[in-house]
């Protein structure tokens, strides 16, 4: 039986950071996409409830083939944003590559690293969404290199970063939805339950 297992995890951009995590928000600041702190728990558990074999009651069944039908929708989305990621890192690491003061400059002066750990069931789904935010984390270095060694200005750097963030929220967003329409769908067979016992008595 698999268990929870505390995942380590760094992100190098205090932005990165609070799209992971709402606690590293001030003022207890709830972002209006589901953070991926939250996003990797609900993965979890469809991962857990599509693939449950004996059911407690017809709402874990129903929750049950809810996840089984879409979850593997929710994997190729998810194979969609690595591959997305990782051409970006290719490409943005051969355009620092292009600039020659990029080997004459310390990083690290403006890279602020932020270590943390989650303890959550290391499932598919889960592992695929952690690489995600961390490949999108080492994107946005490599675009942040690029803005710092004066390959880009500012106003191209924040339009660019726009552009790469959208669509792990996107992804986010949708799976939040996903999430949403399966309470919708328990609470709907539940009422019904409820009216048929009720008719029955």
């Amino acid at each position: 039986m698999i268990t929870n297992t505390k995942i380590p995890l760094a992100f190098h951009d205090i932005v990165n950071v609070l799209m992971w995590d709402d606690s590293y928000n001030k003022e207890n600041v709830i972002s209006r996409i589901p953070c991926g702190t939250k996003v990797t728990y609900w993965l979890a558990r469809a991962f857990t409830l599509s693939n449950m074999k004996k059911y407690s009651n017809k709402g874990q069944f129903t929750l049950s083939y809810y996840y089984q039908k879409n979850l593997p929708l929710v994997e190729g989305d998810l194979k969609s944003l690595l591959d997305f990621y990782l051409s970006q890192i290719k490409l943005l690491k051969s355009l620092n590559r292009d600039n020659t003061i990029s080997s004459l400059i310390d990083v690290s002066a403006f890279m602020q690293t932020t270590e943390m750990h989650i303890s959550v069931l290391p499932c598919p789904p889960v592992l695929m969404f952690i690489r995600v935010n961390l490949l999108c984390d080492e994107a946005h270095t490599e675009l942040r290199k690029l803005y710092q060694f004066g390959s880009i200005t500012k106003s191209d750097y924040f339009k660019q970063r726009r552009e790469l963030f959208k669509p792990l929220n996107k992804f986010r967003a949708d799976f939040a939805t996903k999430v949403s329409e399966a309470g919708r769908l328990l609470r709907t067979f539940e009422a019904k339950l409820a009216g048929s016992v009720k008719n029955d008595t």
